[in-house]
């Protein structure tokens, strides 16, 4: 049970004719609950995920790390049985059950035998509906996530980052860890917990997702008995955060390097430009080839980690630039960095640049398809943004016809205002 990121990105497909796969499909009952399958011939295995679509950013202050508090207790046990005959039942279908909160999803998933499919359904329905909430677990699983939460914070580049997001989007709930406030986590009952666990429910988007070996019709009634009389909610439209830019100078004993973490608004994951956004971000700082890589640590020697990431969302995102160099470097790390931001938003990428970029997100692509949960999670994922799923021919077209005019595009626009974060050693 772990916060997780997919760093494959949502929307990219494989041809299914290169996998033989049968093209997907997708109900949504009347219940409200949305169906996907895609059946893999020959294979033994389902890849299968419950997906609630509700994350951190939709607590309310007062409720600041109850998504991951819930996502702890509903493995403590159900009101059919409790948590050792649960932990059993997950064993005896291998292993792999587990879940993870993000900031705008809840997702209970596991990759068992075709043959114990109907099993793994009903334990993943039953974690989900029918936890117990008991008084004892509670006060054990606030003492294990505050454990977590400490673990974090001891990590000090996830620690500054969680500063950087604070500074970017200000009292925004997108701001807040996943891992939630300890105030919060310490204040929350079982009856308000609850409360939020049947508000989710109820109102939150809900999403099936089987990959493998796997019967649509078989799911869809597995599904509809397992929620008989929900009928989900769609999510009220609020306004997108407004991005802060500015600066941040910060110092942690813990600190054994300079940390620079600098941030701009990214784009949302139904985007029209998204793939220009991940093109451009191979290039300045998506791995070895990029230029963030290549200038500041194969050609001068200044941080020994240095990435691009970015991390789009329902309605904006966040686009970081990282780099860890020792504390008298920080200046020259810096201006190395500025130095590659303004000659590509000057030029753009070259030719070169963008064959090897699209060339190798094309291959992360096709990798990727070879792992039928990371094949569950890009359809989840696109119904659950964009409310269909995208044809592998339409993803494959609109890869291709990135252009370095786009991608010069989406640089500008993004870079222009940004957030610089710093995080230094404490002074001795």
């Amino acid at each position: 049970m772990a916060t997780q990121v997919d760093r494959y990105g949502p929307l990219l497909l494989l041809s299914p004719d290169m996998t033989r796969a049968v093209e997907p499909l997708c109900t949504t009952l009347d219940n409200g609950v949305t169906v996907i399958s895609e059946r893999l011939p020959g294979r033994r295995s389902v890849a299968l995920s419950l997906t609630v679509g509700n994350g951190s950013r939709d607590q309310a202050p007062d409720e600041n790390g109850f998504a991951h508090l819930l996502e702890h207790m509903l493995f403590k046990g159900s009101t059919e049985r409790d948590g050792d005959a649960l932990n059993a039942a997950m064993e005896s279908l291998g292993g792999t059950i587990n879940a993870f909160t993000d900031r705008e999803s809840t997702v209970f998933h596991g990759t068992v035998l075709a043959e114990d499919a109907a099993d793994a359904f009903t334990l993943l329905t039953e974690l989900l509906t029918k936890p117990r909430f008991d008084h004892a677990d509670l006060r054990l699983e606030k003492r294990v996530v505050a454990q977590e939460a400490a673990m974090a914070a001891e990590d000090v580049e996830d620690w500054a980052q969680e500063r950087a997001l604070a500074e970017i989007w200000g009292t925004h709930p997108l701001a807040w860890p996943v891992l939630g406030n300890a105030r919060c986590i310490r204040s929350a009952s079982r009856k308000r917990l609850q409360a939020y666990h049947q508000r989710i429910l109820a109102e939150s988007p809900l999403i099936i997702t089987a990959v493998g070996e796997v019967e649509h019709g078989a799911l869809c009634t597995w599904a509809q008995a397992a929620f008989r009389g929900r009928v989900g909610r769609a999510r009220s439209a609020a306004p997108a955060p407004r991005f802060h830019g500015g600066q941040k100078r910060l110092r942690r004993a813990q600190a054994q390097q300079a940390h620079l973490i600098w941030m701009a608004p990214g784009c949302s994951v139904a985007a029209e430009d998204y793939l220009a956004h991940v093109v451009a971000n191979a290039i300045l700082g998506g791995g070895t080839a990029s230029y963030l890589f290549r200038e500041l640590r194969e050609k001068r020697g200044l941080a020994y980690q240095v990435f691009s990431h970015l991390d789009p969302l329902r309605d904006c995102g966040e686009w970081t630039l990282y780099a860890a160099a020792p504390g008298a470097q920080h200046v020259q790390a810096a201006a190395a960095m500025a130095e590659v931001l303004a000659m590509l938003l000057e030029h753009g990428p070259t030719v070169a640049d963008m064959i090897w970029a699209k060339r190798s997100l094309r291959i992360q692509l096709l990798l990727g398809q070879e792992d039928a949960e990371i094949r569950m999670s890009r359809l989840t994922r696109q119904w659950l943004y964009l409310g269909r799923l995208v044809p592998a021919e339409e993803s494959l077209r609109t890869l291709a016809a990135v252009d370095a005019d786009a991608v010069l595009r989406v640089l500008r626009k993004a870079w222009t205002e940004r957030f610089e974060g710093l995080c230094l050693p404490a002074r001795r």
